[in-house]
């Protein structure tokens, strides 16, 4: 449409007369016709089976008959982003539920990310865990009456402790001899406080270097940095050094038993760690590390640099106790090892925890079977694809403090709120209920933040387990609470419907649990003995 540039030979031609007088409303003769009034243009409308003036807002326009348009070439549709993964959103905006489950493939995944999805996918394996969303709680808060807080057990009553003769870390280390409760002190990584150093080496067996380490793997420091940072309500300095350039390992990697099933104080494993620091200890600075990580570059193939525990880096600069190597970002022969599913960052953090806080797997018997030791399910990071790391875990390494646990009798009526574990907050987020020195009843809030964002809508409510640290067993001593009202073993993954929601109630152990309000801001939940 031209802009029609008004003179008075064009008046006549375009249907306008601005030499009578008009006003709105006023009738007129032919429907399209323009008159201008001191200044303001009025156009013939219909209205109501009648012609009148209407002031016009925009300029008159001749209307030349249009050339024909030629079909442009369609453009590809873009990906569309379903939530911002950078920036934080406020709990009170809503949960965003894009997911029905960790074997959901993703639906905005780009470069590297979407690489490794694509050939987990394109060889029969799980969608997965790549990244965070990022919550904070917002200003709603519950309606419910809330017992006063000081009625809460001294805190240290909640600290559920392993048996001074378990090997495991399923609880706090307060019956440990003295020794193992400062190694549990010293590692408790991946953690708020930490720093990771990055050992990239190359060999004449492994690819030859093209980029720089850091920018090789940077989705995965990328996802351990933000995740701890996110994750801790306290204070947090967390560190990740990298050096510049791949550094020469004069030994050929395929020389050593580098495996996933062995243990750190494997001789193969040993052995290599005091070789590596042979040929970097004097090029690499390992002050304030605690946590190493040993990389290759990508394209190394997989089975010849595989994913295995580490420990006791003595440095020039002193002891680093906790370490491991990890797969190389090689997408291709996946199937030449048992674990290539660890090239999903969310592995990288499950397996650090084996070998820093020294936790224990929770698949139960690994069965999958609601009849038999079905542990926590597939709920929380220490479980197949499971999630985030449980609220009890965050309190034992530190990303949630003491002021944010409710200690409760088991004996005694209380009425707690709960925000969800993996939103951040410094609000309470974990309730305890004590029933000896080594067992206990634990209530988290469960939504779909953090690494938790796949869970599916239904999911979302309060977690209901026991730590009940006298049974040994790979994958035992923690054990959900299931609601009886329904199948929890419905799809999309193992006890995908194990959380209580608003209403609902479970008895164990002699204490009733009911959910009495749910909303973005958590749960409100009543604690009382059983008649």
């Amino acid at each position: 449409m031209a802009t029609l540039v008004i003179t008075g030979s064009l008046l006549s031609l375009s249907g306008i007369d601005s030499m009578a007088t008009v006003k709105a409303g006023a009738t007129c003769k032919k429907v399209g016709l323009i008159k201008k009034s001191s200044g303001v243009s009025y156009k013939c409308v219909k209205a109501k089976n009648k012609l009148i003036w209407k002031k016009s807002t925009s300029s008159a326009q001749s209307s030349p008959t249009p050339s024909p348009t030629p079909s442009p070439t369609p453009s590809p549709t873009p990906s569309p982003t379903y939530r911002d993964w950078v920036g934080t959103r406020s709990t009170d905006s809503g949960y965003l539920n894009d997911y029905q489950g960790w074997v959901t493939p993703e639906r905005d995944l780009s470069g590297k990310l979407k690489d490794i999805e694509s050939v987990m996918l394109a060889t029969g394996r799980e969608s997965g865990i790549y990244r965070m969303a990022k919550y904070e709680l917002g200003v709603e808060r519950p309606k419910s009456s809330l017992t006063n807080s000081s009625t809460d057990l001294p805190i240290g009553q909640c600290q559920i402790s392993e048996p001074k003769n378990s090997r495991y870390t399923r609880g706090f280390p307060n019956l440990f001899e003295l020794g193992r409760r400062e190694y549990f002190n010293r590692n408790r990584i991946p953690g708020p406080k930490m720093v990771i150093q990055v050992i990239p080496i190359y060999a004449s067996d492994t690819a030859k270097p093209i980029g720089s380490p850091r920018g090789d793997y940077d989705v995965y420091l990328d996802f351990l940095e933000q995740w701890a940072k996110y994750s801790s309500d306290g204070e947090s300095n967390i560190q990740v050094r990298v050096p510049g350039e791949y550094l020469n390992f004069s030994k050929k990697v395929t020389d050593y038993a580098l495996v996933h099933t062995n243990p750190p104080e494997h001789p193969e494993h040993v052995r290599f760690v005091n070789d590596l620091l042979v040929d970097v200890d004097p090029k690499i600075d390992f002050t304030g590390a605690n946590l190493i990580i040993v990389i290759v570059p990508p394209g190394t193939p997989l089975i010849d640099f595989q994913q295995a525990f580490l420990k006791n880096f003595d440095t020039k600069e002193g002891r680093i106790e906790a370490g491991s190597t990890k797969y190389p970002l090689t997408l291709e022969q996946l199937n030449s090892v048992k674990f290539s599913n660890f090239l999903q960052p969310f592995w990288w953090a499950h397996e650090l925890y084996h070998v820093g806080l020294g936790l224990e797997d929770h698949y139960g018997d690994g069965k999958n079977d609601v009849n038999s030791e079905y542990g926590l399910g597939w709920w929380t990071m220490m479980t197949p694809n499971g999630g985030d790391l449980s609220a009890w875990e965050k309190w034992m390494a530190g990303f949630i403090t003491d002021s944010q646990v409710h200690c409760l009798s088991s004996t005694a009526a209380n009425t707690r709120w709960i925000a969800p574990s993996s939103v951040k907050t410094k609000e309470k987020k974990l309730i305890v209920i004590p029933l000896s020195q080594t067992k206990g009843i634990i209530i988290e809030s469960i939504r779909p933040a953090g690494l938790y964002y796949k869970i599916p809508k239904e999911s979302n409510g309060v977690l209901v387990y026991v730590a009940d640290l006298e049974i040994f067993g790979t994958g035992l001593g923690l054990k959900l609470v299931l609601p009886t009202n329904r199948n929890p073993n419905l799809p999309p993954f193992f006890l995908s419907q194990a959380t209580l929601r608003q209403g609902e109630s479970v008895i164990t152990n002699g204490v009733k649990i009911s959910i009495l309000e749910s909303g973005n801001f958590g749960d409100v939940i009543k604690v009382e003995k059983t008649p």
